[in-house]
């Protein structure tokens, strides 16, 4: 996993985001992209990065989950 900011200058913030990595993971290969997004009350640590990006992960995908709270 790998944490990143999001940065816009249109924005008085950024946006924290995760993104999960299939197992064996090679920078030199294609693999399909998700963004997974969590429930309202929730953050990315919880169900849309923990729970689903790091199954969707097991499976062959690169997952970014951020914080949708803004």
């Amino acid at each position: 996993m790998k944490h990143i900011q999001i940065r816009n200058s249109d924005m008085a913030w950024h946006i924290a985001a995760n993104i999960q990595f299939p197992p064996n993971f090679d920078e030199s290969k294609q693999y399909p992209a998700i963004i997974s997004v969590h429930p309202f009350g929730s953050c990315k640590e919880q169900t849309s990065g923990n729970i689903y990006g790091k199954a969707l992960a097991e499976k062959g995908y690169v997952v970014l989950a951020y914080d949708a709270s803004f």
